[in-house]
């Protein structure tokens, strides 16, 4: 006696529709289902060789409606700034559902390669692309150009392409400069970081801050090459009575926690002896004895921020570009002393 299973062939799935056409199953549900961001002849060739291989599928449904593709910096998966990025993404995802958005994630190791940029607009075209901490750079606007929706998300486009939305790093840094200022603080060191469009704000709101006050004055301390050994260097000059300065404030909160860490291992005290203040309000902000003085970033904003702009563009592509800078507010810890 023949087994069923000899009379009747396994019909074909989705899997075998991906395999056949060369492309992910997610794509082939998407062909199948008429859902958006497939293009016409993708979708054309999916549903010729599921006929072919005798895919007995429930038939085309409705879409699930717009489709946008969020790139995210590596950031969100280790490193310093994993809790700053994570709300941000919480934030885009909550808002996105709200919006009746199909939102799809892609993390970025290091640097977002063209060439896997330009593999997925062909394969999977999406109505809007979110750049979340990447800053653009030519290759990646060869591939979108200003004609295609897209949100860059805490950075901005200095020549005003595209919707942004981001911190007011510049007036957040100013604001965390005053409070050193207020304090009595005269001589005040900057610790600079990684060079973006952000940090660079930081820095510019932290000289402005120094400028407007008479006999303030502000030195920067480069921390990207060689970190701790820079910090740990300063710590002993201050200690020397090599350097002036009384307080820091530090472009992001990773920067001032590791300084706090070096003054404290040269028997300098905070505040006692040299005032802190970050920025970010990272987690780790909130667990230090005596909690670090910083400054917050509402990063759920910032999320909500860039899919209200993402609507906003696909509803209206030809509307006026906005560039959208979120509040910062400070966060009082006991890293800062009165001295004056």
């Amino acid at each position: 006696m023949v087994s069923s299973s000899a009379q009747m062939p396994r019909s074909a799935n989705q899997q075998d529709l991906a395999r056949a056409a060369g492309v992910s199953v997610s794509t082939v549900s998407r062909a199948l289902s008429n859902a958006r961001g497939i293009s016409a002849e993708l979708r054309a060739r999916i549903v010729k060789l599921a006929q072919e291989l005798g895919y007995q599928g429930r038939g085309a449904q409705p879409g699930p409606g717009r489709f946008v593709r969020a790139y995210v910096t590596a950031n969100v998966m280790s490193g310093g700034l994993v809790a700053f990025y994570s709300a941000v993404m919480e934030g885009i995802a909550k808002a996105a559902r709200s919006a009746g958005l199909e939102l799809q994630i892609r993390l970025v190791q290091h640097q977002l390669d063209p060439a896997r940029l330009q593999r997925e607009a062909d394969e999977m075209p999406a109505d809007g692309t979110l750049l979340v901490g990447i800053d653009l750079s030519g290759q990646i606007e060869a591939i979108f150009g200003p004609q295609r929706p897209m949100v860059l998300v805490n950075t901005f486009d200095p020549q005003m392409r595209y919707d942004s939305v981001a911190p007011n790093n510049f007036y957040g840094a100013a604001w965390a400069t005053r409070l050193l200022l207020e304090a009595g603080h005269r001589h005040i060191l900057h610790l600079r970081d990684q060079i973006r469009w952000t940090t660079l704000q930081r820095e510019q709101g932290f000289l402005s801050a120094i400028a407007g006050v008479s006999g303030a004055h502000g030195e920067i301390l480069d921390i990207r090459d060689d970190g701790d050994r820079a910090l740990e260097a300063a710590a002993r000059a201050r200690k020397a009575g090599k350097s002036r300065w009384t307080a820091v404030f530090s472009v992001h909160d990773n920067g001032a926690i590791r300084l706090i860490h070096a003054l404290e291992n040269v028997g300098l005290a905070v505040p006692g002896d040299v005032s802190v203040i970050g920025f970010d309000d990272l987690p780790p902000a909130a667990m230090m004895t005596p909690r670090l003085s910083t400054m917050r970033v509402d990063c759920a904003a910032i999320g909500q921020q860039a899919i209200a702009l993402m609507l906003r563009r696909l509803d209206d592509p030809g509307a006026a570009v906005v560039q959208v800078e979120t509040a910062v507010s400070p966060v009082t810890g006991g890293t800062i002393a009165q001295i004056s």
